[in-house]
């Protein structure tokens, strides 16, 4: 398809959310499978933790590779690469026989995923003007969360029914993860000439951008040194320590508390992140991304309280701000690095490594000291409220930073 196409745009955006969607689903199903799965190869709660945990881990250590990949060699290559890695581990989980094999390959479903992260915020800056960036950046990572809700709801009494069995249905993740990267290939094509002359759309000049010229180690330091990506990646790591401490914990947390289908509560906060996913792209392309992202800390962290005391109507409504304060994290967040001076869509590859290599440790321990602390005070109070106080610590990280912003000229 030809760039000048004007559904070339869409076309592109609407493959990333598919392969982002595959990808995260295609992880997020092995919990509502693991009764299944346990019945099968033998699967504790132990060993399903360290499914997820190993999945996660391999973020830190290779989304600043798939950055620096990126930025020297395009996101089209890097994209088709870490998606058959994805579609092949994916599908290799069908010949498991034991927990250990699963494990070792959810952790390479989670390098060829960790590379996802680099490539999507610099191929939509390609392709999407200034003005309309944030909002694609929204839809495209709203797709995390459609596969989360899809997977809960579809796996267990549809899915697997319909594949005959859990084994299948890896198959079938594999196959369509490969087609979906198969069709990245064939359709994205990295615009060379245009990063070369730096980025016209959000203001980028060549010399601010630093077209790397230099090796990918020298890039990677270069880009290290800018404290700006360093404040947000801390705060990121703050917020996604905080989110996924809750995710993880809600459903165990709600049913202990007596109240029926926890499960189906707990997923009615990731569905709404689905909506305020792409809102929050918007509202940061109009108000700028700095607010957003502030005020979505503090909304979030103020409500995790309220999940501990309501029930019925009210705890719905809870989760429902609850979902709609945390959707904005990830969108908005990854926008930020690509309208930096000094980085700009050139960098932008390289700065979004290290900002999911910071920001994914702290979701990796952020649960693990959450549910440390509800089990050693017996109580969920100790572990939520660690999680709010994440979260309102994470908003001072971002003092430092101007508030990035689409300007009038772009939105009109």
């Amino acid at each position: 398809m030809s760039q000048e196409n004007p559904y070339y745009k869409w076309v592109v955006l609407s493959i990333l959310f598919l392969i982002l969607m595959l990808g995260f689903g295609g992880m997020n199903i092995i919990a509502p499978l693991s009764s299944e799965i346990d019945n099968d190869i033998g699967l504790t709660l132990t060993q399903l933790g360290a499914t997820i945990a190993f999945f996660t881990l391999a973020s830190p250590l290779f989304s600043p590779i798939g950055g620096v990949l990126t930025d020297k060699y395009g996101a089209r290559l890097v994209m088709v690469i870490a998606g058959l890695i994805v579609a092949v581990a994916g599908a290799a989980r069908y010949f498991v026989t034991g927990p250990n094999q699963l494990i070792a390959l959810m952790f390479v479903y989670g390098v060829g995923f960790a590379c996802y992260g680099p490539v999507i915020p610099k191929a939509l800056s390609a392709v999407f003007s200034a003005s309309e960036f944030g909002k694609a950046n929204g839809i495209v990572w709203s797709a995390i969360w459609v596969g989360s809700t899809l997977a809960f709801f579809l796996a267990v009494n549809v899915l697997s029914p319909f594949f005959g069995g859990w084994r299948m249905m890896m198959i079938a993740i594999g196959v369509l993860s490969a087609i979906s990267a198969i069709a990245w290939a064939l359709v994205f094509r990295d615009p060379v000439a245009e990063y070369s002359q730096g980025d016209t759309e959000t203001g980028v000049s060549q010399e601010e951008s630093g077209v790397p010229e230099e090796s990918g180690f020298a890039t990677f330091r270069k880009v290290l040194c800018i404290g700006n990506i360093w404040w947000l990646s801390i705060y990121y790591a703050f917020c996604i320590a905080g989110l996924l401490s809750i995710l993880s914990l809600l459903p165990r947390v709600l049913e202990d508390r007596g109240l029926a289908q926890p499960g189906m509560l707990a997923a009615l906060l990731t569905g709404t992140m689905v909506a305020s996913s792409i809102l929050g792209g918007m509202l940061s392309d109009r108000f700028g991304r700095k607010h957003v992202l502030v005020v979505s800390a503090i909304v979030f962290g103020l409500s995790i309280p309220s999940l501990l005391i309501f029930s019925g109507p009210l705890l719905m409504i809870c989760l429902v701000i609850a979902g709609a304060a945390a959707g904005p994290f990830v969108p908005v967040s990854t926008a930020m690095p690509v309208e930096m001076p000094a980085i700009g869509p050139v960098l932008a590859g390289t700065a979004l490594g290290i900002l999911f290599m910071i920001g994914n440790t702290g979701g990796f321990f952020g649960p693990i000291i959450a549910g440390w602390l509800m089990e050693t005070t017996g109580s969920a109070w100790s572990g939520f409220m660690f999680a709010a106080l994440l979260l309102f610590i994470a908003p001072l990280f971002l003092i430092r930073l101007r508030n990035y912003q689409v300007s009038q000229e772009a939105q009109n």
